[in-house]
C-alpha cells in the first residue's frame, strides 16, 4: 500500500495519518509527540510493523486495534504460512499483484472502489519490501504485544482466519467481522473510535435536561457510593467513616456521585475532570473543576499520588477502559482505592437492536481480567435495571435528554430516529423497555512494599 487507498476517510476530532513502506521500520515520530492521543489501527504487515515501532509514543497511544494481521506475519500456524509468503514473492507481477488486489476485496464493488484509488508502488520495491518483512520477523521481537482490539474477517484470502484466532488469543479481545483482508475502515473508526467531539456537544445539550431524566444513572450512583461505604467502612475499621487523602473523580457531570461522597471528606484536596465545561452542582468550594479528557490527563497525573479514584457511568465513553484502569492502577497511592461502575456487553441492547447503532463493551469477565495483580477486587458486580416506556418516541427522547445520542449526531441521528421509531421491539406486556447493564467495581491498591 501507500496512502492513497486511505484518501476518502474521516474521523471527526481526529487527524489521519498514513503509515507505510516496510523497507525500513526506523521512524521519526516527531510531528506525533504534538497531538495529546493518538489512536492506532493497524492493518495485516502493519500489525507487526506497528509492534516493533509505536514504543516509542506508546505513552500517547489510547487504543490499538489491529486488523487482520498478527505479530508473527510469516508463521505456519500464527500468520501466513512461509509457503504461501515465498510463493507470493517469487510470483509477484503486475498481473499477479491484480490478482492480489482482486483477493483482498469480498465484493466486485469493493475492489472498484478500491481500483479508483490504487497504490502506484512499483513490483521491485514490493519484492524488496516482503524481503525485509521477513528479515524484521528474523532479528526483531515485537515490542507491542497487548492490543485492545483484533478484529478478524471471515472471509479474509491472505492471513488465514484460523491461524490470526491462534495468535490472538489471550492477547486482545477478538472480534468476527464480514467481509475480506481489506476492511471496512471508516465503518473501524465510526464504531470503535470515540468521537469525543460528539459525546461532548451532546452531553452538553442535554445538560438542562440531565437530571430529570437521569433516575437510572442516579440509581446506579447510589449503589456504587452504598457499595463502596461498606467496603471502606470495613477495610479501615473507620465507623465514623472519613474518606482521607487526595480525591479524584473522573465525569462527575451534574453530581449523583459527588454529592454522595464529598460530605465524608477528611484531609486531602479534591479534583474532578470532565470532558464538558459544567461544575457539578453541590460540589465543595475548595473542590477544584478541569474540563479536560480524563483519558490524556491521567497520563500527566503522577505516580502514587491519589487516595480514592471515583468514577460513575462514564469510562465506556473512553478509546481503551483497559488502559485507563492500568493509568488509575498507576496513580494510586499503596491502599487507595478505584471505585467504578461503567456498562457491561449488551447494554440497552434494545435500542441497539433498532438502531444498529451502540458501543462495543466488555463483558463483566473482561472487565475484570483488565485488573492487574497489584489491585485487589472487593465487588465485581453487573446488574440489570430496566426503563419502559409507553412509545418507541420516549425512547428517543429519554435517550436524547441522558446524551446516549453521542452514538450519532446530524444526518445520522435522523437516519438512526426513523430506524428506532420503525424497528423497536414491543414487549410482551405492550411497552418498550430499555434495559441498562452497569457493573460496579471496587479495587484497593496493594500495599506495595507488602508485595
Amino acid at each position: 500500500m501507500d496512502w492513497r487507498p486511505f484518501t476518502t476517510l474521516t474521523a471527526e476530532g481526529y487527524d489521519i495519518m498514513v503509515v507505510w513502506d516496510y523497507r525500513d521500520l526506523t521512524f521519526n515520530w516527531k510531528q506525533v509527540l504534538t497531538y495529546d492521543e493518538v489512536c492506532l489501527i493497524a492493518w495485516s504487515m502493519g500489525v507487526f510493523a506497528a509492534s516493533l515501532t509505536i514504543h516509542e509514543i506508546d505513552s500517547r497511544i489510547t487504543k490499538r486495534i489491529a486488523v487482520n494481521g498478527t505479530l508473527d506475519p510469516i508463521h505456519d500456524s500464527r500468520g501466513i504460512p512461509r509457503a504461501i509468503y515465498h510463493g507470493t514473492i517469487n510470483s509477484l507481477a503486475p498481473n499477479t499483484l491484480r490478482k492480489f488486489y482482486r483477493r483482498m476485496c469480498s465484493e466486485r464493488q469493493q475492489f472498484e472502489t478500491f481500483s479508483a484509488n490504487l497504490p502506484r508502488r512499483t513490483v521491485s520495491e514490493l519484492i524488496d519490501e516482503l524481503h525485509s518483512i521477513e528479515d524484521y520477523t528474523i532479528f526483531h521481537t515485537p515490542q507491542i504485544t497487548t492490543w485492545d482490539l483484533a478484529i478478524i474477517s471471515r472471509e479474509d484470502g491472505i492471513f488465514p482466519v484460523e491461524n490470526q484466532c491462534t495468535a490472538w488469543r489471550g492477547l486482545a479481545q477478538v472480534i468476527m467481522a464480514a467481509g475480506g483482508h481489506l476492511p471496512d475502515f471508516q465503518a473501524i473508526i465510526d464504531t470503535h473510535l470515540i468521537n469525543k467531539v460528539r459525546v461532548s456537544r451532546s452531553f452538553k445539550a442535554g445538560a438542562d435536561t440531565y437530571v430529570a431524566a437521569s433516575s437510572v444513572q442516579q440509581e446506579i450512583a447510589h449503589t456504587l457510593y452504598s457499595l463502596f461505604q461498606r467496603v471502606y467502612q470495613s477495610d479501615q475499621d473507620n465507623a465514623g467513616y472519613s474518606i482521607n487523602g487526595d480525591i479524584l473523580e473522573i465525569g462527575p457531570g451534574h453530581g449523583a456521585l459527588t454529592s454522595l461522597y464529598s460530605p465524608h471528606r477528611g484531609q486531602g484536596s479534591m479534583t474532578l475532570w470532565d470532558l464538558v465545561d459544567m461544575r457539578p452542582e453541590g460540589c465543595p468550594d475548595d473542590a477544584i473543576f478541569h474540563a479536560c479528557d480524563a483519558e490524556v490527563a491521567i497520563r500527566r497525573t503522577p505516580s502514587r499520588s491519589i487516595a480514592c479514584i471515583f468514577s460513575s457511568s462514564t469510562i465506556q465513553w473512553f478509546n481503551s477502559p483497559s488502559s485507563f484502569i492500568k493509568e488509575c492502577e498507576r496513580v494510586l497511592m499503596p491502599d487507595g482505592y478505584l471505585v467504578l461502575s461503567t456498562f457491561c456487553a449488551n447494554n440497552i441492547e434494545e435500542f441497539t437492536q433498532a438502531s444498529g447503532v451502540g458501543l462495543n463493551l466488555p463483558s463483566q469477565r473482561q472487565w475484570q481480567a483488565m485488573f492487574s495483580p497489584a489491585m485487589t477486587i472487593y465487588v465485581c458486580q453487573a446488574s440489570i435495571l430496566t426503563k419502559t416506556f409507553d412509545s418507541p418516541r420516549d425512547v428517543l427522547k429519554h435517550v436524547r435528554d441522558t446524551g446516549v445520542n453521542a452514538l450519532a449526531h446530524g444526518p445520522q441521528a435522523t437516519v438512526l430516529a426513523r430506524k428506532v421509531l420503525t424497528n423497536y421491539p414491543l414487549g410482551s406486556d405492550s411497552k418498550y423497555h430499555l434495559t441498562y447493564r452497569p457493573i460496579f467495581i471496587i479495587a484497593r491498591r496493594n500495599d506495595i512494599n507488602q508485595q
